[in-house]
């Protein structure tokens, strides 16, 4: 049943590796640009060493695709931030020291976006404090005006993204029906409390959940009525578990059911509660994970136990 309806993991997004190479590709193109406008404050040779490092950057993401590694980006960014602010500390004019400035907002974006939040406001103030003291050490103190508004501008960026980013992936691993995790959400939690359990020497029960005679209630209520079936069935087992405990509509009427840090005799008894104090009755299997145990192998033993109580009820219903 549930490893029926587990979607095969994806393929990786190469949507970092796009983003990564254009924003390499527009650090070198800048730096082209100052270099023919002989708007530069370092030497040729250290501009054309950037622009070597960008256009290599930008080349190595769409040539290694999925495989290029998120600290490669990274690196990129305070290799940038190093050397804006070396530029910047050289002096010059202040349209010179602006000129470094501008892309501020543009991998402010980008790091909130691609990298966890503290990383991303980690970098970013980095990339201010390195600048800001570039900035106060120059002959031209109009410019930490223009600095400040760049630094609020960025930090806006930022923000707006690490955002947006952790609300696309909220709506993404969540079922909209009942607000479970759906099967993505289910992936990524099973997979961090495998890793967990095998880390603290905990245990690890899953709980895989099917309604009994829910299409019957479809077909004599309608659909709407068991939709609030399944809401409700998720609120009771919300207000009874955990808040480290997961719930997951797998789909349909199935569920799974994460319990952390829980036994087998213990995970029984809980789901046995939950079973009778349920206005909706349904049939349950578990499995307490192994060291040698994957997703698919957990999820399946949960899922023949689930069959095998299914079947058991069955059995006794028809008095075989």
């Amino acid at each position: 049943m549930i490893l029926d309806k587990l979607a095969s993991s994806a393929a990786k997004s190469t949507a970092f590796a796009r983003v990564t190479s254009l924003a390499a590709a527009v650090v070198a193109g800048t730096a082209v640009l100052d270099l023919i406008s002989g708007s530069i404050n370092l030497s040729t040779t250290w501009t054309c060493l950037v622009v070597v490092l960008a256009l290599t950057v930008a080349a190595l993401p769409m040539v290694l695709k999925n495989h290029f590694h998120p600290a490669a980006g990274l690196i990129g960014c305070w290799i940038f931030m190093a050397v804006t602010a070396l530029q910047i500390s050289q002096g010059g004019d202040a349209v010179k020291i602006v000129n470094n400035l501008v892309l501020y907002p543009m991998i402010s974006c980008y790091v909130g976006w691609f990298y966890r939040p503290a990383i991303a406001r980690a970098t970013v103030t980095a990339l201010f404090v390195l600048s800001g003291v570039a900035v106060m050490s120059t002959a031209h103190p109009e410019v930490f005006t223009t600095w400040a508004n760049l630094l609020l501008a960025s930090y806006f960026c930022m923000e707006s993204a690490v955002y947006l980013h952790a609300r696309l992936d909220r709506q993404i691993q969540t079922d909209p029906l009942t607000g479970a995790l759906n099967r993505i959400g289910l992936a990524k939690e099973l997979a961090r409390e495998l890793a967990r359990a095998d880390r603290t020497r905990t245990a690890l029960t899953v709980a895989a959940i099917d309604l009994d005679s829910f299409k019957a209630i479809n077909d004599r209520f309608g659909h709407p009525t068991g939709d609030h079936t399944l809401v409700n069935v998720v609120a009771g087992l919300r207000r009874s578990l955990r808040p480290i405990d997961v719930i997951v509509r797998i789909g349909g009427d199935e569920f799974v059911v994460l319990l952390p840090d829980t036994s087998a005799a213990s995970a029984a008894e809980i789901m046995k509660r939950l079973h009778d104090e349920s206005a909706a009755p349904w049939s349950f299997g578990l499995a307490t994970a192994d060291p040698s145990d994957t997703q698919e192998t957990l999820l399946g033993r949960a899922d023949h136990a689930l069959y095998v109580q299914k079947r058991r009820r069955q059995n006794e219903m028809s008095g075989d």
